[in-house]
């Protein structure tokens, strides 16, 4: 940069000390970032300095204060990600701690993009200050700041977690929303290691997060249930909730939730949460807590629609793994009579309800969903026979397919995909290829390009033809026709073929 434009900095730096001239100064600094470079800007701001523009972050104008913030942000754009915080620690700290929410937002800002890079841009004990600072915002009445708090003090290098950690005490003493905020830094946190698990234990979080589902806050309560419940899926996490009583007083609660007068209200909330542990310990959490399975199947005959939805839901991601299947196959009557009823919400309810018990249907029908299910190799028997029952039990026709085939011709975009989707966890397995076949025109039908899909339905459409074209289920003509179907991808169509002819021509 030439002397030149250090003398103009300079000059614009020493007109802000002047009441009358601020604005027309801070008007000039914004069009001097704009119109440098970052190397030139860089080389006088590090020769002149900013802790004068940082100054007027103390104007009692608003607009002078927004137009100040401009500035800065500005000004910071100019260096590299992580060289304003490492070199005006001193300056992002004051501005992390000042009383107006937009300078608050453009110091966590410029820290959230150090850690969203990397991390370990600004190594412990340097920078420990300025962890701390943050950490210490997610209590704040800006929603953006305090988020971004969350966001940042969730993927710091872990030697800081314990630092970070002690300041959610601070958090808890605040509202259910600052509450919330250090729930999910906890939790955040407590994911990514048993060490670090075993630090919250040790502070007493988690112990406090069950008794807090005690206050009669609905949103606050299904907050720490969906929180809870991502801890739960961890080994080290379903084993504390167990041994610490934990989980026994939220299933005593479920059983309070009939003569709640609001618990229609928190019925969802509780399903998902013994529903994600259910996902991954069915045989344990339908041992130890059946009052979780009576909550579920009595989901199926709630007039509460959100119940009803939130029951379908829960059923087909409970049986989306082979252990689940069996697991629920066990059950006997209960599972069996709550089948029935998904497929008569699937034949004949409103569109939004037809297309969860749809989805359902093919959670419990597909074996892929299972990461634990090797991709070659033959499939339990059990679950064979298991599943091709459970299918014919969605209609009473005496062809599930046919009934599914009429589904699949529905025009509406989204009742025709989940349909798809149905038929294609059908199609994984052999007794779903002869099904198919049975049923005059079906194939045709799949075949038929002129048929109105979406982008989404048209590739799952795609999927299930590929999975047919692999098998040995039909004549050698319609093979071809299949398996060429395939060659040609899913967005072929003789339109694309009359241009390409013209294109040789």
């Amino acid at each position: 940069m030439s002397n030149e434009d250090t003398a103009q900095y300079r000059e614009f730096i020493f007109s802000l000390m002047r009441e009358e001239h601020r604005p027309t100064a801070l008007n000039d600094l914004k069009n001097f970032f704009t119109n440098r470079s970052a190397g030139e800007a860089v080389i006088t701001m590090r020769d002149v300095g900013i802790s004068k523009i940082i100054q007027c972050v103390n104007v009692p104008d608003k607009n002078q204060l927004d137009l100040t913030c401009e500035v800065l942000k500005a000004c910071f754009e100019k260096f590299d990600i992580g060289e304003v915080v490492k070199n005006y620690t001193s300056n992002i700290m004051y501005l992390l701690r000042h009383d107006k929410p937009c300078v608050r937002r453009l110091a966590v800002d410029e820290v959230y993009k150090v850690v969203a890079t990397d991390p370990n841009l600004l190594p412990m004990p340097l920078y420990i200050d300025v962890y701390v600072a943050v950490a210490q915002l997610v209590k704040d009445s800006d929603l953006g700041v305090a988020n971004k708090a969350v966001l940042i003090s969730s993927n710091l290098p872990h030697q800081v977690y314990s630092k970070v950690l002690e300041e959610m005490k601070i958090a808890l003493e605040y509202n259910s929303s600052s509450k919330c905020n250090a729930y999910e830094i906890i939790i955040n946190i407590s994911t990514k290691s048993c060490e670090l698990f075993k630090i919250c234990t040790d502070l007493g979080y988690i112990d406090f997060m069950v008794s807090e589902l005690e206050i009669n806050d609905i949103l606050y309560q299904l907050n720490i249930l969906e929180l809870l419940s991502r801890l739960a899926v961890k080994t080290y996490g379903i084993n504390y909730l167990v041994e610490s009583k934990a989980l026994d007083k939220i299933a005593e609660r479920i059983v309070d939730l009939k003569h709640n007068p609001l618990g229609s209200l928190l019925i969802p909330g509780y399903m998902k949460f013994f529903g994600c542990i259910a996902h991954h310990y069915p045989k344990n959490i339908f041992d130890k807590y059946p009052v979780l399975l009576d909550l579920l199947f009595d989901g199926f005959v709630c007039e509460d629609q959100n119940i009803l939805l939130v029951s379908l839901d829960t059923l087909g991601f409970i049986g989306s793994t082979i252990e689940g299947k069996l697991c629920l196959a066990a059950i006997g009557a209960r599972f069996n009579q709550s089948l029935e009823k998904a497929g008569e919400i699937a034949r004949n309810s409103p569109t939004e309800i037809k297309i969860r018990a749809l989805h359902c249907f093919a959670s419990l029908i597909s074996i892929e969903n299972d990461p634990n299910t090797p991709r070659k190799g033959p499939v339990d028997h059990r679950v064979t026979l298991l599943t091709r029952e459970w299918f014919r039990s969605m209609s009473k026709h005496p062809s599930s397919i046919y009934e599914l085939y009429g589904i699949c011709k529905n025009p509406f975009p989204e009742i025709k995909l989940a349909a798809l989707t149905l038929l294609d966890a059908v199609c994984q397995h052999q007794w779903g290829f002869e099904m198919v076949g049975s049923i005059g025109g079906f194939l045709e039908y799949l075949l038929d390009r002129s048929v109105d899909y979406t982008k989404e339905a048209k590739e799952m459409k795609y999927d299930v033809i590929r999975r047919l074209a692999n098998s040995v289920a039909f004549e050698p003509n319609l093979l071809i026709r299949l398996q060429e179907y395939v060659e040609q991808g899913p967005f072929y169509s003789e339109t694309n073929l009359e241009v390409a002819l013209e294109g040789e021509d």
